[in-house]
Protein backbone atom coordinates (compact mmCIF):
# COMPACT_ATOMS: atom_id res chain seq x y z
CA UNK A 1 0.00 0.00 0.00
CA UNK A 2 1.58 3.34 -1.06
CA UNK A 3 1.68 6.45 1.11
CA UNK A 4 -1.26 8.20 -0.58
CA UNK A 5 -3.55 5.19 -0.07
CA UNK A 6 -2.57 5.10 3.59
CA UNK A 7 -3.38 8.79 3.96
CA UNK A 8 -6.79 8.42 2.31
CA UNK A 9 -7.64 5.37 4.41
CA UNK A 10 -6.57 7.12 7.61
CA UNK A 11 -8.71 10.15 6.82
CA UNK A 12 -11.73 7.89 6.25
CA UNK A 13 -11.20 6.32 9.67
CA UNK A 14 -10.85 9.68 11.38
CA UNK A 15 -14.02 11.00 9.76
CA UNK A 16 -15.93 7.89 10.77
CA UNK A 17 -14.68 8.21 14.32
CA UNK A 18 -16.35 11.59 14.80
CA UNK A 19 -19.48 10.99 12.73
CA UNK A 20 -21.03 7.66 11.77
CA UNK A 21 -19.24 5.54 14.33
CA UNK A 22 -20.72 7.60 17.14
CA UNK A 23 -24.05 6.00 16.28
CA UNK A 24 -22.80 2.49 17.07
CA UNK A 25 -21.93 0.91 20.40
CA UNK A 26 -18.67 -0.88 20.93
CA UNK A 27 -17.90 -4.44 19.91
CA UNK A 28 -17.30 -7.00 22.64
CA UNK A 29 -16.81 -10.52 21.32
CA UNK A 30 -16.95 -12.32 24.66
CA UNK A 31 -20.64 -12.13 25.54
CA UNK A 32 -20.26 -14.30 28.65
CA UNK A 33 -17.78 -11.84 30.16
CA UNK A 34 -20.08 -8.81 29.83
CA UNK A 35 -23.63 -9.91 30.70
CA UNK A 36 -24.83 -6.45 31.84
CA UNK A 37 -23.68 -4.86 28.58
CA UNK A 38 -26.07 -7.10 26.63
CA UNK A 39 -28.96 -7.37 29.12
CA UNK A 40 -29.47 -5.68 32.52
CA UNK A 41 -31.90 -8.49 33.48
CA UNK A 42 -28.81 -10.67 34.10
CA UNK A 43 -27.60 -8.43 36.95
CA UNK A 44 -26.98 -10.65 39.98
CA UNK A 45 -28.95 -13.50 38.41
CA UNK A 46 -26.83 -16.67 38.43
CA UNK A 47 -29.61 -19.15 37.59
CA UNK A 48 -28.60 -21.92 39.96
CA UNK A 49 -24.84 -21.28 39.96
CA UNK A 50 -23.57 -20.73 43.49
CA UNK A 51 -21.95 -17.33 44.11
CA UNK A 52 -22.27 -14.34 46.44
CA UNK A 53 -20.82 -11.84 43.96
CA UNK A 54 -18.90 -11.59 40.70
CA UNK A 55 -16.31 -9.23 39.25
CA UNK A 56 -15.93 -8.86 35.48
CA UNK A 57 -13.13 -7.30 33.43
CA UNK A 58 -12.56 -7.25 29.67
CA UNK A 59 -9.97 -5.51 27.47
CA UNK A 60 -10.25 -5.29 23.66
CA UNK A 61 -7.89 -3.82 21.06
CA UNK A 62 -8.63 -3.54 17.33
CA UNK A 63 -7.57 -1.95 14.03
CA UNK A 64 -3.85 -2.01 14.88
CA UNK A 65 -3.27 -3.63 11.47
CA UNK A 66 -4.16 -0.31 9.78
CA UNK A 67 -0.93 1.21 11.08
CA UNK A 68 -2.79 3.65 13.35
CA UNK A 69 -3.21 3.81 17.08
CA UNK A 70 -5.58 0.93 17.86
CA UNK A 71 -9.12 1.39 19.14
CA UNK A 72 -9.21 0.10 22.71
CA UNK A 73 -12.11 -0.80 24.99
CA UNK A 74 -12.06 -1.59 28.71
CA UNK A 75 -15.08 -3.05 30.48
CA UNK A 76 -15.38 -3.55 34.23
CA UNK A 77 -18.46 -4.71 36.16
CA UNK A 78 -19.70 -6.03 39.49
CA UNK A 79 -22.93 -7.68 40.55
CA UNK A 80 -24.45 -9.68 43.40
CA UNK A 81 -27.79 -11.20 44.44
CA UNK A 82 -29.74 -9.13 46.96
CA UNK A 83 -32.57 -10.32 49.23
CA UNK A 84 -33.52 -13.45 47.30
CA UNK A 85 -35.34 -11.94 44.32
CA UNK A 86 -33.11 -8.96 43.48
CA UNK A 87 -29.76 -8.42 41.84
CA UNK A 88 -27.69 -5.22 41.96
CA UNK A 89 -24.54 -4.11 40.19
CA UNK A 90 -23.40 -2.14 37.18
CA UNK A 91 -20.63 -1.61 34.68
CA UNK A 92 -18.08 0.94 33.53
CA UNK A 93 -16.96 0.89 29.91
CA UNK A 94 -14.31 3.12 28.36
CA UNK A 95 -13.62 3.25 24.64
CA UNK A 96 -10.83 5.29 23.03
CA UNK A 97 -10.99 5.61 19.25
CA UNK A 98 -7.46 5.69 17.93
CA UNK A 99 -5.83 8.78 16.45
CA UNK A 100 -8.97 10.90 16.72
CA UNK A 101 -8.83 10.78 20.49
CA UNK A 102 -12.58 10.29 20.82
CA UNK A 103 -13.07 8.85 24.30
CA UNK A 104 -16.44 7.56 25.54
CA UNK A 105 -17.02 6.49 29.13
CA UNK A 106 -20.29 5.03 30.37
CA UNK A 107 -21.11 4.34 34.00
CA UNK A 108 -24.30 2.32 34.19
CA UNK A 109 -25.60 1.05 37.58
CA UNK A 110 -28.21 -1.66 37.08
CA UNK A 111 -30.71 -3.75 38.99
CA UNK A 112 -32.75 -6.86 38.23
CA UNK A 113 -35.79 -8.55 39.74
CA UNK A 114 -36.58 -12.26 39.53
CA UNK A 115 -40.32 -12.42 39.02
CA UNK A 116 -40.80 -15.94 40.39
CA UNK A 117 -39.95 -16.32 44.09
CA UNK A 118 -38.70 -19.91 43.95
CA UNK A 119 -35.03 -20.13 42.91
CA UNK A 120 -35.52 -23.82 42.05
CA UNK A 121 -38.49 -23.21 39.77
CA UNK A 122 -38.31 -24.57 36.23
CA UNK A 123 -39.29 -21.14 34.93
CA UNK A 124 -36.73 -18.42 35.69
CA UNK A 125 -37.88 -15.00 34.51
CA UNK A 126 -36.15 -11.73 35.38
CA UNK A 127 -36.43 -8.08 34.37
CA UNK A 128 -33.76 -5.41 34.71
CA UNK A 129 -33.10 -1.72 34.27
CA UNK A 130 -30.00 0.48 33.89
CA UNK A 131 -29.62 4.21 34.50
CA UNK A 132 -26.37 6.12 34.38
CA UNK A 133 -24.14 8.68 32.68
CA UNK A 134 -22.30 8.83 29.38
CA UNK A 135 -19.23 11.08 29.02
CA UNK A 136 -17.69 11.90 25.64
CA UNK A 137 -14.66 13.95 24.75
CA UNK A 138 -12.18 14.32 21.89
CA UNK A 139 -8.97 16.23 21.12
CA UNK A 140 -9.23 18.29 17.88
CA UNK A 141 -5.46 18.91 17.99
CA UNK A 142 -4.89 15.24 17.18
CA UNK A 143 -6.77 15.47 13.87
CA UNK A 144 -5.58 16.78 10.52
CA UNK A 145 -7.51 19.13 8.21
CA UNK A 146 -7.60 20.19 4.58
CA UNK A 147 -5.64 23.41 5.18
CA UNK A 148 -2.81 21.39 6.76
CA UNK A 149 -2.15 19.34 3.63
CA UNK A 150 1.53 19.55 2.68
CA UNK A 151 2.90 17.23 -0.03
CA UNK A 152 6.41 17.75 1.36
CA UNK A 153 5.49 16.48 4.86
CA UNK A 154 6.32 12.89 5.78
CA UNK A 155 2.68 11.85 6.12
CA UNK A 156 1.17 14.44 3.77
CA UNK A 157 0.01 16.82 6.53
CA UNK A 158 1.73 19.47 8.65
CA UNK A 159 -0.12 19.96 11.97
CA UNK A 160 1.97 23.08 12.58
CA UNK A 161 -0.20 24.88 10.03
CA UNK A 162 -3.30 26.55 11.52
CA UNK A 163 -6.39 24.50 10.74
CA UNK A 164 -8.74 27.47 10.61
CA UNK A 165 -11.32 25.48 12.57
CA UNK A 166 -13.08 26.69 15.73
CA UNK A 167 -14.12 24.08 18.30
CA UNK A 168 -16.38 25.48 21.02
CA UNK A 169 -17.28 22.13 22.60
CA UNK A 170 -15.01 19.14 23.08
CA UNK A 171 -16.81 17.22 25.86
CA UNK A 172 -20.30 16.36 27.08
CA UNK A 173 -22.14 14.44 29.83
CA UNK A 174 -25.49 12.81 29.09
CA UNK A 175 -28.02 10.70 31.00
CA UNK A 176 -28.66 7.23 29.54
CA UNK A 177 -30.92 4.28 30.36
CA UNK A 178 -31.80 0.76 29.24
CA UNK A 179 -33.96 -2.19 30.21
CA UNK A 180 -34.34 -5.89 29.46
CA UNK A 181 -35.96 -9.22 30.24
CA UNK A 182 -34.47 -12.73 30.40
CA UNK A 183 -36.12 -16.16 30.60
CA UNK A 184 -34.53 -19.56 31.23
CA UNK A 185 -36.29 -22.93 31.30
CA UNK A 186 -34.56 -24.98 33.97
CA UNK A 187 -36.23 -28.39 33.67
CA UNK A 188 -34.53 -30.92 35.97
CA UNK A 189 -34.95 -33.74 33.45
CA UNK A 190 -33.39 -31.88 30.53
CA UNK A 191 -29.66 -31.76 29.85
CA UNK A 192 -30.14 -28.54 27.88
CA UNK A 193 -31.50 -25.45 29.66
CA UNK A 194 -32.77 -23.09 26.90
CA UNK A 195 -32.93 -19.33 27.42
CA UNK A 196 -34.05 -16.23 25.59
CA UNK A 197 -33.31 -12.56 26.27
CA UNK A 198 -34.47 -9.19 25.00
CA UNK A 199 -33.11 -5.75 25.86
CA UNK A 200 -33.02 -2.18 24.58
CA UNK A 201 -30.47 0.54 25.36
CA UNK A 202 -30.21 4.35 24.97
CA UNK A 203 -33.88 4.87 25.78
CA UNK A 204 -33.23 8.57 26.41
CA UNK A 205 -31.78 9.10 22.89
CA UNK A 206 -29.12 11.55 24.18
CA UNK A 207 -27.93 14.25 21.80
CA UNK A 208 -24.28 13.48 21.04
CA UNK A 209 -23.52 16.41 18.75
CA UNK A 210 -20.43 18.46 19.62
CA UNK A 211 -21.49 21.37 17.40
CA UNK A 212 -24.06 22.80 19.82
CA UNK A 213 -26.23 23.62 16.80
CA UNK A 214 -27.26 20.40 15.10
CA UNK A 215 -28.84 17.47 16.91
CA UNK A 216 -27.42 13.97 16.56
CA UNK A 217 -29.48 11.69 18.79
CA UNK A 218 -27.91 8.39 19.75
CA UNK A 219 -30.13 5.63 18.31
CA UNK A 220 -31.48 2.88 20.53
CA UNK A 221 -29.69 -0.47 20.50
CA UNK A 222 -31.92 -3.58 20.44
CA UNK A 223 -30.45 -6.90 21.57
CA UNK A 224 -31.92 -10.40 21.20
CA UNK A 225 -30.35 -13.55 22.65
CA UNK A 226 -31.27 -17.20 22.11
CA UNK A 227 -29.29 -20.15 23.43
CA UNK A 228 -28.96 -22.97 25.93
CA UNK A 229 -26.72 -24.31 28.67
CA UNK A 230 -26.21 -27.93 27.66
CA UNK A 231 -24.60 -30.45 30.01
CA UNK A 232 -23.33 -33.12 27.63
CA UNK A 233 -21.94 -35.24 30.48
CA UNK A 234 -20.22 -34.80 33.86
CA UNK A 235 -17.11 -33.34 32.20
CA UNK A 236 -18.34 -31.44 29.14
CA UNK A 237 -20.68 -28.43 28.94
CA UNK A 238 -21.62 -26.57 25.76
CA UNK A 239 -23.39 -23.21 25.36
CA UNK A 240 -24.71 -22.51 21.84
CA UNK A 241 -25.74 -18.87 21.40
CA UNK A 242 -27.35 -16.66 18.80
CA UNK A 243 -26.99 -12.91 19.39
CA UNK A 244 -28.66 -10.32 17.20
CA UNK A 245 -28.25 -6.56 17.64
CA UNK A 246 -29.84 -3.71 15.73
CA UNK A 247 -29.11 0.01 15.94
CA UNK A 248 -30.11 2.65 13.37
CA UNK A 249 -29.36 0.88 10.06
CA UNK A 250 -26.60 -1.31 11.47
CA UNK A 251 -27.24 -5.02 12.07
CA UNK A 252 -25.07 -7.56 13.84
CA UNK A 253 -25.63 -11.32 13.90
CA UNK A 254 -23.33 -13.46 16.03
CA UNK A 255 -23.79 -17.22 16.11
CA UNK A 256 -21.64 -19.95 17.65
CA UNK A 257 -20.91 -21.79 20.87
CA UNK A 258 -18.59 -21.87 23.86
CA UNK A 259 -17.74 -24.97 25.86
CA UNK A 260 -15.84 -26.35 28.82
CA UNK A 261 -14.03 -29.59 29.69
CA UNK A 262 -13.30 -30.43 33.34
CA UNK A 263 -9.83 -31.82 34.04
CA UNK A 264 -10.45 -34.62 36.50
CA UNK A 265 -8.86 -34.51 39.95
CA UNK A 266 -7.87 -30.85 39.49
CA UNK A 267 -9.47 -27.43 40.04
CA UNK A 268 -8.97 -26.59 36.37
CA UNK A 269 -11.37 -26.57 33.43
CA UNK A 270 -10.43 -25.94 29.79
CA UNK A 271 -12.56 -23.29 28.04
CA UNK A 272 -13.00 -22.73 24.32
CA UNK A 273 -15.36 -21.37 21.71
CA UNK A 274 -15.96 -20.53 18.08
CA UNK A 275 -18.34 -17.83 16.82
CA UNK A 276 -19.08 -16.14 13.53
CA UNK A 277 -20.11 -12.49 13.37
CA UNK A 278 -21.86 -12.33 9.98
CA UNK A 279 -19.96 -10.52 7.24
CA UNK A 280 -17.33 -9.42 9.75
CA UNK A 281 -15.21 -12.01 11.57
CA UNK A 282 -14.67 -15.48 12.96
CA UNK A 283 -14.07 -15.37 16.72
CA UNK A 284 -11.84 -17.98 18.36
CA UNK A 285 -11.84 -18.26 22.17
CA UNK A 286 -9.52 -20.21 24.47
CA UNK A 287 -8.95 -20.09 28.20
CA UNK A 288 -9.21 -21.85 31.52
CA UNK A 289 -11.27 -21.90 34.66
CA UNK A 290 -9.65 -22.18 38.10
CA UNK A 291 -12.18 -23.02 40.79
CA UNK A 292 -14.97 -20.79 39.46
CA UNK A 293 -12.75 -18.04 38.01
CA UNK A 294 -12.59 -17.67 34.21
CA UNK A 295 -9.62 -16.40 32.19
CA UNK A 296 -10.29 -16.23 28.44
CA UNK A 297 -8.45 -14.89 25.38
CA UNK A 298 -10.19 -14.40 22.04
CA UNK A 299 -9.14 -13.27 18.57
CA UNK A 300 -11.28 -11.92 15.73
CA UNK A 301 -10.19 -13.10 12.27
CA UNK A 302 -11.49 -10.45 9.88
CA UNK A 303 -13.60 -11.66 6.94
CA UNK A 304 -15.20 -8.38 5.78
CA UNK A 305 -14.19 -6.22 2.81
CA UNK A 306 -11.60 -4.59 5.10
CA UNK A 307 -9.70 -7.86 4.83
CA UNK A 308 -8.04 -6.34 1.72
CA UNK A 309 -6.15 -4.07 4.12
CA UNK A 310 -5.94 -6.20 7.28
CA UNK A 311 -5.03 -9.58 5.69
CA UNK A 312 -7.37 -11.25 8.17
CA UNK A 313 -5.88 -9.58 11.22
CA UNK A 314 -8.59 -8.36 13.55
CA UNK A 315 -9.03 -7.70 17.25
CA UNK A 316 -7.84 -9.45 20.38
CA UNK A 317 -9.74 -9.54 23.66
CA UNK A 318 -8.88 -10.77 27.14
CA UNK A 319 -11.39 -11.24 29.94
CA UNK A 320 -11.43 -12.24 33.60
CA UNK A 321 -14.54 -13.22 35.55
CA UNK A 322 -14.00 -13.77 39.28
CA UNK A 323 -16.62 -15.53 41.40
CA UNK A 324 -16.62 -14.72 45.12
CA UNK A 325 -18.11 -16.05 48.33
CA UNK A 326 -18.54 -14.13 51.56
CA UNK A 327 -15.90 -14.96 54.17
CA UNK A 328 -13.63 -16.62 51.59
CA UNK A 329 -10.59 -15.17 49.81
CA UNK A 330 -11.39 -14.28 46.22
CA UNK A 331 -8.24 -15.96 44.88
CA UNK A 332 -6.36 -18.78 46.57
CA UNK A 333 -2.71 -17.68 47.09
CA UNK A 334 -1.60 -21.14 45.88
CA UNK A 335 -2.82 -20.18 42.38
CA UNK A 336 0.09 -17.77 42.01
CA UNK A 337 2.71 -20.33 43.01
CA UNK A 338 4.56 -22.35 40.40
CA UNK A 339 2.25 -25.07 39.13
CA UNK A 340 3.21 -28.70 38.52
CA UNK A 341 2.56 -29.17 34.79
CA UNK A 342 2.05 -32.94 35.24
CA UNK A 343 -1.35 -32.31 36.90
CA UNK A 344 -2.74 -31.19 33.53
CA UNK A 345 -1.84 -34.48 31.83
Amino acid sequence: MNMMKKIVLLQIFLAATLTGMQAQDFHLSQVNAAPHYFNPANTGMYFGEKADYRIYADYRSQWKSFGIKPFSTFYGAYDMPFKDQFGVGGYLISNRNGNGGLNTIQFMPSGAYRINKDKESEHQLSAGVQMGLMYKTYDPERLTYEKQFDPNASNGFDQGIASGENFSKVSMVKFDAGLGTFYKYNHSGWKAKPFIGYSVFHLTRPNQSFSGVNKDKLPMRWVYQLGADWKVNDDINVKPLLLYMYTAKAHELNIGATGSYILKETKYTILGGLNYRAKDAFIIQAGMQYDQHNFVFSYDINTSSLNNYTNGRGAFEFSVVLTGFKGKALLNPKFFKKQDSTKFL
